[in-house]
């Protein structure tokens, strides 16, 4: 039978990131190792965070943190902010170690965020948005920022600590150690999350969960799934094998 279920939103795929705007359905709890940046733009909706429940209108939720949302009516924009993105880092010195924080979301902010009309209008409207609620970026350890970058660059089927302590030039017990204190997660769950983000900008309609965990780098489909129910509570197809999203390939719409 043919799905008739109208368009809810549109998923915004870049290979680092990915934003969703529209109406979403309601998730159960999950941790992203990135910060979720949630935005109703004509309403509230319900959070829960380390299960304590609110309504809240704009929140920012830190990094590998358990959360789930109800969005009920409300029109979204779920953005994942990375660990290392100065974007996240604008907002990490507000919440000062807590797990969630309210944010304020002016009127015209989310009439501005509502209307954007592509990739770029959109990232740029966020990053206005951020620029204007959050602080300057707190810093990142440049020797954490290097291995952050050597990981998305070469993404590897399994994490060697031993060699990237080498390479940032400190022993591997304080490697991992200052990762997880700069970033607030560890060194294996963002090689995880860099890989299903991967996954997500380059599944296509028809494309098996075998060959995706292959081109993502995942050791097999069942670690691909795994991970993907950990860290978001749903495959990637859930968002861009029903056709109830519009699917924006941010970078190849430059």
């Amino acid at each position: 039978m043919t799905d008739t279920s109208p368009l809810r939103g549109t998923l915004y795929l870049w290979n680092d990131r990915w934003m969703l705007l529209g109406h979403l359905p309601a998730n159960r709890a999950h941790r992203h190792v990135s910060a979720s940046l949630l935005l109703g733009l004509d309403g509230t909706f319900e959070l829960d965070v380390e299960g304590a429940r609110r309504q809240t209108r704009a929140a920012v939720v830190a990094p590998d943190v358990s959360q789930a949302l109800n969005p009920g009516q409300t029109t979204m924009l779920v953005a994942q902010l990375d660990p290392d993105s100065d974007a996240w880092r604008r907002l990490a010195g507000s919440l000062a170690g807590r797990a969630s924080m309210d944010l304020p979301l002016a009127e015209d902010q989310a009439w501005e965020l509502a209307h954007s009309a592509d990739c770029r209008a959109l990232a740029t409207n966020l990053a206005r948005f951020l620029a204007a609620t959050g602080g300057p970026p707190l810093p990142l350890d440049p020797r954490i920022a290097a291995i952050c970058h050597y990981l998305r660059e070469t993404l590897p089927e399994r994490l060697d600590a031993a060699a990237l302590a080498e390479r940032a030039g400190i022993s591997a017990s304080r490697l991992t150690h200052l990762f997880r204190e700069q970033t607030g997660v560890t060194l294996r769950r963002f090689l995880l999350y860099l890989k299903i983000t991967r996954a997500m900008a380059r599944w296509q309609p028809g494309m098996t969960l075998s060959t995706l965990a292959a081109e993502a780098g995942f050791y097999d489909q069942p670690h691909l799934v795994r991970t993907a129910r950990d860290m978001f509570d749903a495959l990637p197809s859930a968002y861009i094998g029903t056709g109830h999203f519009h699917i924006c390939r941010c970078n190849e719409a430059g």
